[in-house]
């Protein structure tokens, strides 16, 4: 089977997952605000939001996972653009999945947590790192892209933190308002990545249909 060059298929599908985790974050704390802000006496139902949204991340996962694996192993431009590229998609394929497992067999979300501040840091590595070398012909989207979804894997940590200790015990204090401003810089930032993945891919369309390697 030849080569072929799936990046903007696979930017929307960074962008999904994004987008995705906005969502259920979002829903979660619109059940967290019904019930510690206007004491509406709602449930907070977080569990229930994780378990009905897995099964779209469990799907993203997969794909990000098998077109991870293909680009690495076919990839026969010039230049280390799948290093750039699908090393961090892989490191997202993984962590998604890991997140999937974790809801799924109701075990703590801070270990995967953990993990995606360190992957984190190290994408955000990949991104200067790019844009050190002028690996694109976008170098301020690409440093964009990189470092805002390098902050929001490492502001998942405490993210994480505070979706188990509502799951466990549903804690009956509203939380301190440092957490909120965490959680709050986790969902910018998620946003703003993925709208710029959205964006790259959007624009690599045109050119990839014109020209396919």
């Amino acid at each position: 089977m030849g080569f072929v060059d799936e990046l903007a298929l696979e930017l929307f599908f960074v962008a999904f997952i994004g987008f995705l985790m906005d969502y259920t974050v979002i829903a979660i704390y619109r059940d967290y605000k019904a019930r510690y802000v206007t004491k509406s006496n709602s449930k907070l139902s977080i569990e229930s939001h994780l378990q009905g949204s897995i099964y779209m991340f469990a799907a993203i996962a997969v794909f990000i996972l098998v077109m991870g694996f293909y680009g690495e192993m076919t990839w026969n431009l010039p230049g280390a653009y799948n290093l750039l590229f699908y090393d961090p998609f892989i490191m997202l394929g993984i962590v998604t999945l890991g997140f999937v497992l974790s809801v799924k067999y109701n075990q703590k979300l801070q270990y995967v947590g953990l993990i995606a501040l360190f992957m984190g840091l190290v994408l955000i590595e990949y991104g200067i790192s790019g844009y050190n070398l002028g690996y694109t012909k976008s170098p301020i989207a690409l440093l964009g892209l990189y470092t805002a979804f390098g902050i929001a894997g490492i502001f998942a940590y405490p993210t994480t933190l505070v979706m188990d200790k509502y799951r466990e015990n549903g804690s009956n204090k509203p939380l301190n308002k440092s957490w909120i401003i965490y959680i709050v810089i986790f969902l910018v930032f998620l946003t703003l990545g993925s709208l710029l993945a959205a964006y790259t891919g959007g624009a690599a369309i045109p050119a990839h249909l014109a020209a396919p390697p």
